[in-house]
């Protein structure tokens, strides 16, 4: 697959490393509107150098691009994609707002051309063993507890802005988000408390929150989510901690991808069984998309699934403005 890179300056690099590791795929062009970081982030390569995506979806033969960029401009470089039948990986969070979502949705399903949410949290193996255990011998999870405390703070304005990345809570609190729909399904109501702690220079733009979501299914959660955390060497980390119907089990590990599955059955409670993962969720994600690429199969993290992250996260922000719980629909 030929693809595409646009947006360079964050993880757009390392969708280029990975990009470059995986045989299936030919990178062929990469786009930054700022030239240094475009020339820093492509040396050694062999591709088209762009600092207008437009002219380089017009003038490159590619069957897909990687939409790296701030939330705000996803939608026109999505559409410009869709409009030359170019299929479209799209960084998290889909897009500020659940009707540019829906706008994104469109423009992939009129001309049919595939469009995944880059949630890679959902391709962490060790979540997806504990989703399979939650269906199987552990039974469905009633209870859920999540700590994902982020041990960066960027500082882009793009970032904070609540047009664009709409803060911690938005830009990166929904892979909390989108996990918790992997593994419960939809939210049917959320209460939250946040504040601006550690980044008042921000305000009002809410920096963290604790809150609780209560599922279709019935089930319950809890989340910590947001940057109030530090880099210090062995306290970076995020874990969950699910009461299932016949068991109990934790997914604990390094940020980004905990790697560690320990389980025990309530007909067993001496008996504890780990499992221990190595791979990255980065691969996984990158092959799933050129499978549903190459076989026109729904992505685990379609446009839907994105839409309706950004709409968890907008209503826990929501609550905690209105210091009111809030309802969401299916």
């Amino acid at each position: 697959m030929r693809m595409g890179v646009i947006g360079l300056a964050g993880v757009g690099r390392n969708h280029l490393a990975v990009l470059s590791q995986l045989p299936q795929y030919e990178i062929a062009a990469a786009c930054d509107i700022d030239e240094t970081i475009l020339a820093e982030r492509t040396a050694g390569l062999d591709l088209g150098r762009y600092t207008d995506a437009r002219q380089m979806m017009d003038r490159e033969r590619l069957d897909a691009v990687s939409l790296c960029t701030p939330p705000k401009v996803h939608l026109p470089h999505t559409e410009l994609a869709a409009e030359r039948g170019i299929h479209v990986l799209c960084e998290k969070p889909m897009a500020p707002d659940a009707a540019t979502c829906q706008r994104m949705i469109d423009a992939c399903e009129r001309p049919g051309v595939t469009l995944m949410i880059a949630h890679k949290k959902r391709y962490v193996s060790a979540i997806r063993r504990l989703k399979e255990l939650a269906e199987g011998p552990l039974g469905p999870i009633e209870v859920l507890m999540h700590r994902y405390p982020h041990p960066w703070m960027p500082e882009h304005e793009w970032f904070w802005a609540e047009d664009d990345g709409g803060g911690p809570l938005v830009e990166n609190a929904v892979h909390a988000a989108d996990t918790l729909r992997f593994l419960l399904g939809n939210v049917s109501r959320v209460y939250a408390e946040g504040d601006v702690f550690n980044a008042r220079h921000h305000a009002p733009q809410l920096n963290v929150a604790l809150y609780t979501a209560r599922f279709a299914t019935g089930a319950i959660a809890m989340v910590g989510a947001g940057m109030v955390s530090i880099p210090t060497p062995g306290m970076i980390f995020e874990d969950f901690w699910a009461a299932c119907t016949h068991g109990i089990a934790e997914v604990s590990g390094p940020f980004d991808n905990p790697n560690k599955l320990t389980y025990a059955l309530r007909d067993d409670i001496q008996k504890i069984h780990t499992e221990t993962f190595g791979d990255d969720p980065f691969v996984r994600e990158f092959e799933h998309f050129d499978e549903c690429v190459r076989t026109g199969a729904t992505p685990l993290t379609n446009g839907y699934e994105g839409m309706k992250a950004v709409e968890l996260c907008l209503a826990v922000k929501r609550s905690c403005r209105t210091e009111a719980p809030v309802t969401l629909g299916d």
